[in-house]
């Protein structure tokens, strides 16, 4: 057998493993209760609507489904992703402004493709999306990290970034965000700091990822215009390029997402996309299509959002119930997460084995910072696990907590 270590090209040796998907090995055993996942509620699935769209289809349109499609997408999901763009975000967008992608991981990658020469600073919070940051490496990047605060990115720190990048004369290609119940804080960026952000992106030339998977799941609150929109608005600098997913408000098991950007970007993405997959599903489009078309997508998100924020207030009461002084948490508006802070000087890494002897898993939040910080920080989920594996789950985590703690105070 080849040398695998030595003839694999540079991208596969600078991918590293998730974090998450090796801990999720490690955790998915009997009396586990894992915090450590992004899963939507498979209970809130939409089954039956899957189930009649897939037959009336086939009935309909069956030689389209099982067909290779255009390779930027049906024209009917993009129709209809037109009309959800302008009823839910006000946004006026055309087909060609959009490109239809195998989830948004893989319009991550693509991003990752269009902009990255290997060694090119890219912009990114801290923390950030895990498979965000997986992506970036494998393609080159460095990686210059900006803080986030309770209202999102530090647009000073970000502008200081920006400036010193420009003086080293670095050819720095995009600022990656997201700006909405941020994975992994669940910080949502507000509406003065998006203005700035567009600004500074004017103001230094730069592109702005605007990742939005979790946008749509807002259960508290008013939602701030998404950055495209502030864009189109203000200065139609065409920087903005937003992804969307439909993994969090239908399934994941769909593979479909959606970039939304200037249509020469969009060209250039689908050269890319060519040579990646040919096109995403065909069957899956048109179902997604029917989701949006249907006023399914109304109806469906209303559930999630009720049952999510149900799940989130059990955690954040058990939160309050069960951990000891000094720890604090974030009390996100809507999206899967929120983020947990110890002490400065505990390990959220090192107490990991701890809180599986304890069966309860969590991720730990050096893996979502590019600089491996945040040790003392971990990302919870509140999606998936039942309320009462929430309230089992966050008492067994305290129990770890209070242990390290008695420990580190001897």
């Amino acid at each position: 057998m080849i040398d695998i270590a030595k003839n694999i090209a540079t991208a596969p040796r600078r991918t590293k493993a998730s974090v998450i998907r090796e801990l999720l090995k490690i955790t998915n055993k009997p009396g586990v209760i894992s915090f450590a996942g992004g899963l939507p509620d498979p209970q809130h699935f939409p089954y039956d609507f899957v189930a009649q769209s897939v037959k009336e289809i086939m009935a309909k349109k069956g030689s389209v489904a099982l067909q290779y499609g255009p390779t930027d997408g049906l024209p009917e999901l993009k129709e209809e992703f037109v009309k959800f763009l302008k009823k839910h975000e006000g946004i006026d967008a055309k087909p060609e402004n959009l490109i239809v992608t195998t989830a948004s991981q893989q319009a991550l990658d693509m991003v990752g493709r269009l902009f990255i020469d290997a060694s090119d600073p890219v912009i990114v919070e801290k923390p950030s999306y895990m498979g965000g940051l997986q992506v970036f490496k494998s393609y080159g990047a460095e990686f210059i990290g900006v803080n986030i605060e309770d209202d999102g990115v530090d647009t000073d720190e970000l502008e200081n970034k920006l400036k010193w990048l420009r003086a080293q004369d670095e050819h720095y290609k995009f600022i990656y965000l997201v700006p909405d119940f941020q994975n992994p804080s669940g910080v949502t960026l507000s509406a003065k700091k998006r203005k700035k952000v567009i600004e500074l992106s004017d103001k230094y030339n730069v592109a702005i990822i605007e990742d939005s998977p979790y946008r749509q799941i807002r259960f508290e609150g008013k939602a701030p215009d998404m950055l495209y929109r502030m864009d189109k608005e203000t200065r139609d600098t065409g920087n903005i390029i937003s992804l969307f997913t439909f993994s969090k408000t239908f399934a994941p098991g769909l593979r479909l997402g959606v970039i939304l950007a200037h249509p020469q970007i969009i060209k250039k993405m689908e050269i890319l996309k060519q040579s990646l997959d040919l096109c995403s599903s065909s069957l899956n489009q048109l179902i997604a299509a029917d989701f949006l078309r249907s006023g399914f997508f109304e109806k469906h998100v209303e559930v999630i959002k009720k049952t999510y924020k149900m799940k989130k207030d059990t955690m954040v009461a058990a939160l309050k119930k069960y951990m000891p002084e000094g720890v604090t948490w974030t009390s996100p508006e809507g999206g899967l997460f929120l983020w947990v802070r110890l002490p400065e000087n505990m390990s959220a890494d090192d107490m990991f084995q701890e809180a599986l002897k304890e069966n309860v898993a969590y991720v730990i939040g050096s893996a979502f910072h590019c600089d491996g910080s945040g040790k003392n920080t971990m990302r919870l989920n509140f999606s998936y696990p039942t309320p009462e594996e929430i309230e089992e789950g966050i008492k067994r985590l305290a129990t770890a907590v209070k242990k390290r703690m008695a420990a580190a105070g001897k």
